[in-house]
């Protein structure tokens, strides 16, 4: 596209056109402060020699102690900003220096309008190249959709946490799972909002035969209390006894009525059995573990991925944000790391956990480690060893789907 004739800039900026305009406001900027404020400028005297406000004053010394022009762009005022600084300092510095910042503000300005999005799509820009950028915009994103989703719904949480244990099933053929669910400090904004705290579909009354995937208790198949057989009473807080059970086709869900006289902070803990959930062999280097959509708006989520040590020598977890939908769109992350079209671009990084029962622990969380071993000697895996990773968030995005995938680079060998 060819520059307009009114500002010389395409009407969609590029990162080189980004620094150059960081590189043009860093000159006129640097040598004005230094003339008002000393060298180096301290935001403190800037304020104090020109009356300019704090805040102002410190966001401008920042940006030119930018390790880069692209940061710098994150960093520095509006343009408006440059303009009051050029104002107040019209009377205190040579006139060329305030000058040089007129004409760079006025480009700055012209570039933002120039660009669909303005400043926030300029934001986005940089945050492809510079990591930091990335992830304080992200922060952002994320604790402002942590606070709308939280008033829309109606409720929050303040940590979520799930363990997922992959352990060999007695077949020898496939492996099972055990999870543990865990909301800690569960509030309601609103105390008539109804909270949903557990849906899951139901096996049938008559187990399949074969090597038919279901859910189970960790004591096998649910008994006469059905779906609250799934709770875990003695690490929840809850009066479980005045749970609502909603069923829908073969789905049914937990639901906590609305209640005006109660608004405490709750916990609770479910847990429950994936019989034969994966395949023990798999020609699939990469294969789909878990997805968790978050229905629960939370101030931090903590999500562990456990494999005994029996199982599946050398594979490791990888992690992807989906949008929510059919599962034919569903892929795993790519080697190059260009995203899928279905993928939500989120930061995500993985630890490895030691290999003892403290990993198990959370930070804030006191009883964790406690009820997971529970569940665990529940269940009859106490005896186990396992290797674990750990992917933890603050201010998740709510209706996202997480997905644990597994890389095997054994699989498919002859090995």
């Amino acid at each position: 596209m060819s520059p307009t004739a009114e500002t010389g800039l395409r009407p969609t900026s590029s990162v080189q056109q980004v620094e150059s305009m960081g590189a043009e406001i860093r000159a006129a900027l640097l040598p004005l402060l230094v003339a008002v404020a000393g060298d180096p400028p301290s935001p403190t005297r800037l304020a104090q020699a020109i009356g300019l406000d704090k805040s102002l004053a410190s966001r401008l010394v920042r940006a030119t102690r930018a390790p880069s022009d692209l940061d710098l762009m994150h960093i520095v005022p509006s343009p408006s900003g440059l303009r009051i600084l050029a104002e107040l300092a019209g009377k205190a510095v040579p006139s060329e220096l305030v000058a040089q910042l007129r004409s760079a503000s006025e480009r700055f300005a012209l570039l933002v309008d120039s660009t669909a999005g303005g400043r926030a799509a300029i934001d986005a820009l940089i945050s492809e190249s510079s990591r930091d950028v990335r992830e304080r915009r992200e922060h952002i994103a994320r604790q402002a959709s942590f606070k709308s989703m939280s008033f829309l719904l109606g409720h929050f949480c303040d940590v979520l946490t799930t363990s997922l244990f992959l352990v060999p099933n007695e077949n020898r053929r496939t492996i099972d799972g055990i999870e543990i669910h865990r909301r800690i400090g569960l509030r309601r904004m609103r105390p008539s909002t109804p909270l949903a705290l557990l849906s899951l579909a139901m096996p049938p009354e008559e187990a399949p035969p074969g090597d038919a995937t279901r859910f189970e208790t960790l004591d096998g198949p649910p008994g006469p209390d059905g779906a609250r057989s799934y709770l875990l009473p003695e690490f929840s807080t809850l009066p479980l006894s005045e749970l609502e059970v909603v069923e829908d086709s073969n789905v049914t869900t937990l639901v906590l009525p609305g209640d005006p006289n109660m608004n405490l902070a709750a916990r609770v803990t479910s847990a429950f059995r994936i019989r034969n959930g994966w395949a023990l062999n798999s020609e699939e280097r990469t294969r789909e573990l878990r997805g968790y959509v978050l229905h629960v708006p939370a101030m931090q989520v903590v999500r562990d991925l456990f494999i005994a040590e029996s199982l599946l020598p050398g594979a490791f977890p990888q992690v992807s944000f989906l949008l929510p939908g059919p599962r034919v769109a569903t892929h795993p992350p790519r080697e190059d790391g260009t995203h899928h079209f279905t993928e939500v671009d989120l930061t995500a990084s993985i630890e490895q956990l030691p290999s003892a029962p403290s990993a198990y622990a959370v930070p804030g969380v006191g009883d964790q480690t406690a009820a997971i071993r529970y569940a665990l000697e529940r269940s009859g895996q106490a005896h186990q060893r396992f290797r674990g990773w750990r992917w933890s968030a603050t201010y998740p995005v709510p209706l996202i789907e997480m997905m644990w995938w597994l890389k095997d680079p054994r699989a498919g060998s002859s090995g």
